[in-house]
């Protein structure tokens, strides 16, 4: 079996890609139920956040997996394979298993060593189980990502500052206005990553902060936590023109603020610039309304310049905590290769112990004068010969490189000694309890 993953990412796709193929929870376990419907797949597990869509699948096929990904990804972005495989990237097995651990531990992050995705990583397996798309493989995998995130986060500084897409979103707004006290800020929407910008900017001298969320009990907990005023996307019409700055985070598929109510507000402010951050994917806020005089608009992508600077004092950590994730992948990718050279090693050592015991039944006519002492040595130089003799075999087959090497050796020790596969794959760990019924 090999573990493949595909996606895109803040670096191989812009934001107007990623929305399109921002998939809501809701739909998460149709597809990959339907995912691992198809024969080359069978484990299926998906992550989708702001800054990337990436599945990553169990299969006997790579190739014809990764294809069937890639079509996935053309379908439901609505566009060619031709325009979406530029912006893809696919790895296998040390190469996925590495780029996962790095994933989750924050050091593929458009913030380096945000800590808020590996929740979000989490998420995704737990979606998988949900949807009975994770079998024994990818428990493994997943455990052994999530152990390895911890040691990256615990045992370097990679996590030691609290450092966010919330964050930079706030560090652009001072960018703009130097200083923010006494600045109105409206968050549209009132989630996880509005509760964070909330904090940061109430830290930066924000005082009055309005919150306008779809159910306003939501955006009132957090107005009440925060001092600040609660409404429903209903009123912003009415409120918009009050604000400075405004930080969208909803989880809507469609536009919440669209031109015309935007260029009401700018009318009412007299000339008054206003600061406008959508960190969601899909967007928040209408690209067009960044034509409108005064309205300064910057989507999720143009945090980078914020982020670059926040980078540097953290590169020396992510170095240190790749060195941690590298352990931790040795490890799982030698148990992940002992689900298929383990079962063999038995079947080998099962047969030809077989043969010995067969052989050794066949000489007792000749040997029946022997005494007990001499019939347990002739036990012992049988096994010992045995044993000798398969060594190099077994020890080879204990240590198979994980590429077309290895599956070649693996076959033709299949061939060799006459194992067949049905023998080999029956070992108690089955990879596609999965697969519908």
């Amino acid at each position: 079996m090999r573990i493949c993953h595909i996606g895109l990412n803040h670096k191989t796709a812009p934001v107007e890609l990623r929305e399109r193929l921002a998939v809501q929870e809701k739909d998460i376990a149709s597809i990959l139920q339907a995912q691992v419907a198809l024969p080359a797949i069978r484990e299926a597990a998906l992550l989708s956040t702001c800054n990337r869509v990436e599945m990553t699948v169990v299969t006997h096929d790579p190739d014809a997996a990764i294809a069937l990904v890639h079509e996935w990804f053309a379908n439901t972005s609505n566009m060619d394979l031709e325009q979406v495989c530029p912006h893809l990237y696919a790895y296998t097995t040390d190469h996925a298993v590495r780029h996962l651990y790095a994933v989750a531990s924050g050091l593929d992050s458009l913030v380096l060593g945000e800590p808020q995705i590996f929740g979000q990583v989490k998420a995704s397996y737990e979606y998988a189980l949900a949807a009975g798309t994770a079998g024994h493989i990818l428990h493994r995998l997943y455990q052994s990502t999530f152990s390895a995130a911890k040691r990256a986060r615990s045992e370097t500084a990679i996590g030691k500052q609290s450092v966010n897409i919330s964050s930079c979103a706030v560090e652009l707004a001072k960018r703009i206005f130097d200083d923010l006290t006494g600045k109105t800020v409206l968050l549209i929407g009132a989630g996880e990553m509005a509760e964070l910008a909330a904090r940061h900017l109430r830290g930066n001298g924000c005082s009055n902060i309005l919150v306008a969320n779809r159910t306003l009990a939501r955006a009132q907990n957090l107005a009440i936590e925060f001092e600040g005023h609660a409404l429903t996307l209903e009123q912003l019409p009415d409120y918009l023109d009050s604000a400075d700055i405004v930080i969208s985070s909803t989880g809507a598929n469609t536009y919440v603020l669209l031109p015309e109510v935007m260029q009401q507000a700018m009318e009412k402010r007299g000339g008054k610039p206003m600061f406008l951050v959508d960190i969601a994917v899909p967007r928040d806020i209408d690209p067009r309304i960044g034509d409108i005089a005064g309205a300064y608009v910057y989507d999720i992508d143009d945090l980078q310049q914020v982020v670059q600077g926040n980078r540097a004092s953290r590169e020396k950590e992510s170095e240190q905590a790749r060195a941690l994730l590298a352990e931790e992948e040795k490890t799982f990718l030698l148990w992940l290769k002992s689900l298929e050279s383990v079962p063999l090693i038995r079947g080998i050592q099962q047969k030809s112990d077989a043969i010995r015991q067969d052989e050794l039944l066949k000489s007792q006519r000749y040997l029946k004068d022997l005494s007990p002492e001499q019939s347990a040595a002739v036990e012992r130089f049988s096994r010992t010969l045995m044993k000798r003799f398969m060594h190099p075999t077994l020890r080879t087959l204990k240590s198979l490189p994980d590429d077309i090497e290895g599956d070649l050796l693996m076959g033709a020790a299949r061939k060799l000694f006459d194992i067949e596969m049905k023998a080999v794959q029956t070992t108690g760990v089955e990879t596609s309890t999965n697969k519908q019924k």
